[in-house]
């Protein structure tokens, strides 16, 4: 039996506006930035997802949503970029690097990071 796919969305409100608007499942995200990922992208990620998962006590996975918190998200890029650096398949890099665009902006704006399914 396969489940449908829904796309995974990795969402970082830019504000407190953007909380809200995420919280409140408003259909115009104005204060969101968004990057999406395809079903194979997710599953390319999966080992770096195992690392965080068992790091930060977390379940990034298809069934639910979850937050990554400010609190783990620099330690989360050096686990990415170890990832990254030790990974020759050009694809694993390409998606990875979408996933770290991401985290960098949650970093930089110091806001969590949610993976919406």
């Amino acid at each position: 039996m396969s489940l449908e796919w829904k796309k995974c969305f990795l969402n970082v409100p830019l504000n407190s506006q953007g909380i809200e608007e995420h919280n409140s499942f408003n259909e115009e995200w104005n204060n969101i930035f968004t990057v999406e990922l395809s079903e194979k992208e997710y599953y390319i990620l999966s080992i770096v997802f195992d690392e965080w998962n068992e790091k930060f006590d977390i379940i990034i996975d298809i069934f639910e949503e979850e937050t990554l918190e400010i609190a783990n998200e620099e330690e989360a890029l050096e686990i990415l970029n170890k990832h990254i650096s030790n990974n020759i398949n050009k694809e694993f890099v390409s998606v990875a690097n979408k996933l770290k665009v991401a985290l960098q902006k949650a970093i930089s704006v110091q806001m969590p990071l949610y993976f919406d399914f």
